[in-house]
């Protein structure tokens, strides 16, 4: 067994995976403040016998820390005083430097930071064996750390084995990049051999595996004691930090009592929009009871309209500020069932069991359906909404504020058994129902007869064209509140405090922009305005009873779907941004983008979601490594990753639960750069305690009966809570989030501006 010390690291089970493969070995992680100091000697007898060895893996923070390091530093302090016990170890990055700092050498600042940087990385001494076969070779390595070991300060006790090479003003700097203890099992590297632009790192892993092996045949042949008995602490270790799945086993479907109502609509005339036939909706009844998720770009290819049933159609409302309650009313009831959650369970777990209990399998369904389609349908039936950011992991809840007068919706989820589907790429549109309840035919064929009918009398069209000022009467107006830059510019000195101190690598800094606006203003004709100004893949409207989203948002958060007999996850992280203007062409943006900071911005985002799906799976590729892609309003750089699940012991919602906040939205480390930016954002939040962003930077999206499902990152939008502590009988108060991320190599100014041009594609519906 493999024993790897994580320090609440966000690239942790890339390492994992990468040791796993080279060696063919098993690895257990353990976090460094699992064992409690007192129980360390305890701990370190009960397994040191069955621990080949030790690999330290990166962090956040500084070895002179404790709280940074935990365990580690003991581990250190202990086979120091006991060199007959060693076990061998391989520290990288923060280990490298934990090895290091306990032998007697400063850890210093750098002054150039790198995070995110590949750099070449070569041997000192052709005899090494961390080396073996490399010496006069040039590794390419991803540096991710603001603290280094200097190579001219070194003490006897670690010796240096590889360097690389900075050059600045025609002065060559060697950096230290690879060291051991002269005496001691004890290596360490100072770059990342798990990240996705680190080559050779399989090799050095297993020629430090070859290392340890020589020195326990050596040294602890006789301890080493694999048995039954070890196999089983084994798996107590391991249950320590593993995953568990919010619901075991294969989800089972419901054969029987399934019933499916599909018309294919013939608009073929002339072009019908989901728009049109929303805007239709609106006109008759004079609400807005549907659901829009509207593709109204590329790569964006399905549209869905969702018709919730007054009194029939069930919404799922939570709120972090009562987290072990859980609300469950019908849509358009007043009445409202409070389901209080066990201790243990959390409302995840609880949506995840909502979702079993309703899961139809695919086949069930496409036999019903009374004709095929070339293409697979995303949607058929089952949740549409929106998790906040507060929803996600390490958000530190008891520092959070309200943002309105009650509990502030976090999780709105409606259960949709009606809905239009439209294929962009065929142009073909779908009135389905799809229901474990009752049969819904009659009303299939009479909702298809009056779209057909309106269609031919030329009523199914928007209005479209309008200006927030059209909206207005002569004496209303609406009123700003946007970001400080004074105040912007004090936190982005903060956020370069922490990046230098070696707490993050880099830090997605938010900021709050409001818009007071008339009462009288409906929030349909808001989106019509911002959709008509900025067409997005990932367009949404959602008006619930206590919160309205309106998003044009670009990026695709986390997908999944069935692809030859497994699911297949998707994620595309957008880091970089270059404003689209006549002038601008895909080449130009591509040379603006393809520079060391937008490009290691991000390397950062990519390695943290291959760590979040190694969760999960090791089946995992990157099939598009920042790639430039244009928009209507900006150029961006864009990375797609994709994993497989092969087995039913997690599902699409446990990843989703996981990688929430989305990795884009925080930084890297997540945990450490989450609670960095709950103090750094609340300096901007206008009284907001613990800067919370409520929506912004949660996800939006839709989880088929079929366990299919497609969240996009609610960015360029904005939102309004019905119980806004700040809305006035007069205006109503919307919200929009803008940010951007912050690394040691962002010029402030510059931040300042890509923010603003962000803040315009969603603020443009209102100027």
């Amino acid at each position: 067994m493999i024993l790897l010390i994580d320090s609440y690291d966000s690239f942790t089970n890339n390492l994992v995976c990468l040791i796993e493969g080279a060696t063919n070995k098993d690895v257990v992680v353990l976090h460094n403040d699992t064992v409690s100091p007192p129980d360390y000697h305890v701990f370190l007898a009960k397994y040191i016998n069955i621990i080949e060895y030790i690999v330290i893996g990166p962090g956040p923070g500084s070895p002179s820390n404790p709280s940074d390091v935990g365990i580690i530093d003991w581990l250190f302090d202990y086979f120091k005083q006991n060199p007959a016990n060693c076990v061998p170890i391989l520290g990288i990055c923060l280990g490298f430097q934990c090895l290091c700092y306990k032998f007697g050498n400063e850890v210093e600042k750098l002054q150039n930071v790198k995070h995110g940087q590949i750099y070449n990385v070569r041997s000192l001494h052709e005899s090494e064996k961390l080396y073996d076969g490399f010496y006069g070779k040039l590794l390419p390595s991803v540096r991710y750390h603001s603290l280094f070991v200097d190579i001219n300060k070194m003490n006897s006790e670690i010796v240096a084995l590889a360097v690389c090479d900075e050059i600045e003003d025609g002065q060559t700097t060697q950096i230290l990049m690879g060291a051991k203890h002269y005496k001691l099992p004890f290596y360490g590297v100072q770059y990342h051999p798990e990240s996705i632009c680190s080559e050779e790192g399989a090799n050095l892993i297993k020629s430090f595996d070859s290392i340890a092996v020589e020195y326990n045949v050596q040294n602890r042949h006789s301890e080493l004691n694999f048995t039954q008995e070890t196999s089983l602490l084994v798996d107590h270790l391991r249950g320590q930090i593993n995953k568990k799945a919010l619901v075991e086993g294969r989800y089972q479907s419901c054969e029987s009592n399934v019933f499916v109502s599909a018309i294919e609509l013939n608009f073929s005339e002339h072009q019908v929009t989901p728009i049109d036939i929303c805007d239709t909706l609106v006109h008759e009844t004079g609400e807005t009871d549907f659901i829009l998720l509207n593709s109204a770009s590329t790569p964006g290819e399905w549209s869905i309209i969702g018709l919730p049933e007054a009194g029939k159609s069930e919404i799922i409302t939570h709120s972090v500020d009562n987290p072990q309650n859980v609300k469950v009313q019908m849509f358009k009831s007043e009445d409202y069932e409070t389901i209080s959650l066990e201790p243990s369970k959390s409302v995840w777990a609880f949506v995840a069991q909502r979702f079993a209990d309703n899961y139809i399998s695919r086949e069930v369904i496409v036999n019903k359906l009374p004709f095929s389609h070339e293409r697979t349908f995303p949607f058929l039936g089952g949740y549409l909404g929106v998790f906040s950011y507060e929803e996600g992991c390490h958000v530190i809840i008891e520092k959070t504020g309200k943002i309105c007068k009650d509990e502030t919706p976090d999780l709105k989820l409606a259960f949709v058994e009606r809905f239009l589907l439209l294929d962009h790429l065929t142009s073909k549109w779908f009135l389905m129902c799809v229901s474990s309840k009752s049969d819904h035919s009659n009303w299939c064929s009479s909702f298809a007869n009056k779209l057909q009918e309106l269609y031919h009398k030329r009523d199914l069209k928007a209005q479209l064209g309008l200006d927030i000022k059209d909206l207005l009467s002569e004496d209303q107006e609406v009123h700003f509140d946007l970001p400080s830059e004074e105040v912007y510019k004090r936190q982005f000195e903060l956020c370069q405090e922490y990046l230098h101190s070696g707490d993050s690598y880099e830090l997605c800094l938010t900021t709050p922009s409001k818009i007071h606006l008339p009462s009288t203003i409906k929030s349909w004709d808001i989106y019509k305005i911002l959709s008509s100004k900025n067409p997005s893949p990932f367009s949404c409207f959602m008006d619930f009873d206590d919160v309205v989203l309106i998003s044009s948002s670009p990026e695709r958060f986390l997908s999944w779907k069935e692809e030859d007999s497994q699911k297949t996850i998707e994620l595309r992280p957008i880091k970089g941004t270059v404003k689209n203007t006549p002038e601008m062409t895909l080449e130009g943006a591509t040379k603006l983008l393809k520079t060391p900071k937008e490009m290691g911005e991000n390397l950062m985002i990519v390695d943290l979601i291959r760590h979040d799906l190694h969760q999960f799976t090791k089946n995992i590729e990157v099939t598009q490594l920042m790639k430039v892609e244009e928009y209507k309003t900006v150029y961006q750089l864009v990375s797609v990753i994709k994993g497989h699940l092969e087995t039913d012991d997690f599902h699409g919602i446990d990843i989703l639960h996981s990688s929430l906040p989305p990795g884009s939205m925080t930084g890297a480390p997540k945990k450490r750069s989450i609670e960095l930016l709950q103090n750094i954002e609340e300096l901007q939040s206008t009284g907001i305690k613990g800067g919370r962003r409520g929506i912004y930077s949660g996800v939006v999206g839709y989880w088929s009966v079929t366990d299919d499902s497609d969240w996009s990152v609610v960015i360029r939008s904005i939102f309004h809570y019905k119980d806004d502590k700040e809305n006035t009988e007069s205006h109503k108060l919307w919200r929009i989030g803008a940010g951007g991320a912050i690394t040691v190599l962002s010029n402030c100014n510059d931040e300042w501006e890509e923010m603003r041009l962000k803040l315009t594609s969603a603020l443009q519906a209102f100027i």
